[in-house]
């Protein structure tokens, strides 16, 4: 009988510890919280994410926000509180996120939005040279601003140089991180820049095409709070700063935009649920190989079934290279690291073949990046060799995008690849009663019905897979 025959019997569950091939990406408001209210439903899904489920499996995930106006390190702590687990920044992606990577190209920026001083600091933690606020204009010349008279609070919040003069100090970009708490005083300093001679206050172009560029962390139109009734957004903001520039020029506004459903975001997104994939991955390999032993040590690693790159080839004993190559060449080849889940060495009729047993921990260890081969010897009572992740980890299978906004959250996980799995809930700006002008892949009433969908739908794949492949350990 070959060494790799298939066993009779098909398993009905996977539910050895493992971490999923697929991810999740989720909105917060109106999925996770609304406003100041945790929704219950929330702190369930992350918890049946962080594995415990019935299939003992952990999927990772981040999260992607048109939010911002705080650091993503403080997002990460409220969340951790509010959700009952650990997150952490490397999991956020605001909408100002990705204008980080901007901060090398402008020197004099101001941003706008968020509260107090909050915002400046965040673009300060960025790396941006000199960050300026509307409050800083409004202290250099308060007749800016006609309507309004600056508070001593207000005054706290000027952290520039009083001698700072805006007419000659110019303003390289308007960046827009979070929503206006002034829009009457943020607007007429925005329009005021966008029509002047390279950003100095107290100028304006004769062709309205010498300003700085602007930038909006996201065009939300409107967005869920807990009152009862949708609130305007940011992206009001814009359609108002738009529509006063062209009637004031003539011109249309260029506008650089970021947020869902951006897709410098979602190549943004990508690269961080990449690197959040490999940080989960090696501290699972961690924790598998430090408590390893001869009866439980598994392989828990991510592929795709169809990345021949990261196929498992098994090593032969000495006695059967040339038949084991030649009989088994179809069940090798069908093998994929996501298939080695469920093998583990010295089990059963297994205990006393030392060939057998070294063949089957080298499969485990058969991915780029293992470090070595383990031995005969490391399956029977010593720790096998180091793993390590693989510094190019495949493509996620999918990727689940879980949000309440047809406009921005499902267009976002529609448009840019095939591969992300776009699940509208009903919690949040989408009113169940309409027909949505983006249409999802899946509704759900909330994210726990979301993630136990997608859950339950990625099982039965792995399942199908793993009895398609499975080994019976009678044949060693």
């Amino acid at each position: 009988m070959s060494a790799f025959a298939k066993q009779a019997a098909a398993d009905d569950i996977i539910d050895h510890p493992r971490v999923a091939s697929y991810a999740f990406a989720f909105d917060i408001d109106g999925v996770l919280v609304r406003g100041p209210e945790t929704l219950s439903h929330g702190v369930e899904a992350i918890k049946y994410l962080d594995g415990e489920n019935p299939y003992n499996i952990k999927v990772p995930y981040i999260f992607v926000t048109n939010g911002g106006g705080k650091h993503e390190s403080v997002r990460a702590q409220d969340l951790s509180k509010r959700l009952q687990t650990e997150i952490t920044c490397n999991q956020i992606v605001q909408g100002h996120t990705p204008m980080k990577e901007l901060a090398g190209t402008y020197k004099n920026v101001l941003v706008v939005g968020g509260i107090g001083n909050t915002c400046r600091h965040v673009a300060k933690d960025y790396g941006f040279e000199n960050v300026f606020t509307p409050h800083d204009i409004m202290r250099w010349d308060p007749s800016v601003t006609p309507y309004y008279e600056m508070s001593e609070e207000d005054l706290g919040y000027c952290e520039c140089d009083e001698d700072v003069d805006f007419s000659k100090t110019p303003i390289d970009a308007i960046m827009v991180f979070a929503d206006s708490r002034n829009w009457a005083a943020d607007q007429q300093i925005i329009l005021e820049l966008l029509m002047s001679k390279g950003g100095y206050m107290g100028t304006i172009s004769d062709t309205f095409e010498d300003g700085p560029p602007i930038y909006f962390a996201h065009s939300d139109f409107v967005w869920a709070t807990n009152y009862r009734l949708v609130r305007y957004g940011m992206g009001a903001l814009q359609v108002s700063i738009a529509a006063l520039f062209k009637e004031h020029t003539g011109k249309e506004l260029n506008v650089i935009r970021f947020g869902k459903p951006q897709r410098t975001t979602f190549k943004f997104a990508e690269k961080v649920l990449d690197s959040w994939r490999k940080d989960i991955l090696e501290d699972h390999i961690e924790e598998m190989t430090s408590c390893a032993d001869s009866t439980t040590f598994t392989s828990d690693i991510f592929s795709s079934p169809d990345d021949s790159k990261y196929k498992s080839v098994f090593p032969s004993s000495d006695s059967e290279t040339d038949d084991r190559e030649s009989e088994d060449d179809e069940n090798i080849d069908g093998l994929t690291i996501q298939s080695l889940n469920k093998l583990r060495l010295a089990e059963g009729n297994t205990a006393g073949s030392p060939d057998t047993t070294a063949a089957t921990a080298a499969a485990v260890a058969a991915v780029e990046g293992a470090t070595s081969t383990p031995t005969a010897g490391s399956v029977t009572g010593t720790k096998p060799r180091t793993l390590s992740c693989p510094d190019d980890l495949p493509p996620p299978s999918t990727v689940y995008f879980v949000g309440d906004t047809p406009e921005s959250d499902i267009r976002f996980a529609n448009s840019h690849d095939e591969s992300w799995f776009s699940i509208l809930v009903n919690t949040g700006v989408y009113q169940s009663e309409t027909t949505p002008k983006y249409k999802p892949k899946k509704q759900c009433d909330n994210v726990f019905e979301a993630v136990k969908f997608a859950v339950e739908r990625e099982h039965q794949k792995e399942l199908e897979e793993w009895n398609k492949n499975a080994i019976d350990p009678q044949a060693y």
